[in-house]
């Protein structure tokens, strides 16, 4: 297995962690803090993570996208969940901050780019790919 393999599969490994728990703090510990219109933005990040996540690790089992194109699909999907489910679980967090949040909404749409350039990555990988 090659060291980016590797790389791959730990940074897949903590993402699902991450995912859980805060599935977990969300459906236990935040639920009941916050108005129901915060808990949805909640929700459609995390929606858009989990699905995300799963779309990652199809593609790190595939042999069916270039490898020299999985590289670009990890950088502009991962940057994706990081900017727009993460501003949106900050967002959805607002009144327990301790800081103004003001300034994250911008980075919710740069992180949907993101995750376009992430599928688009993919279909260009995929049409790229050489037959064995």
């Amino acid at each position: 297995m090659h060291r980016r393999d590797k790389i791959h599969r730990l940074v897949l490994s903590l993402l699902g962690a991450m995912t859980v728990a805060l599935g977990a703090w969300g459906a236990h510990g935040l639920q009941n803090t916050i108005s129901a219109e915060e808990y949805k933005r909640f929700e459609i990040g995390f929606f858009y993570q989990v699905f995300h996540l799963i779309v990652l690790i199809v593609i790190w089992s595939s042999h069916k996208i270039s490898s020299r194109v999985k590289p670009w699909i990890y950088r502009f999907m991962g940057l994706g969940i990081l900017f727009f489910s993460g501003s949106l679980f900050l967002m959805s967090a607002a009144t327990l901050m301790v800081f103004d949040t003001g300034f994250i909404g911008p980075l919710t749409p740069i992180g949907g780019a993101f995750l376009i350039l992430g599928w688009f990555a993919l279909g260009w990988g995929i049409l790229v790919k050489k037959r064995a």
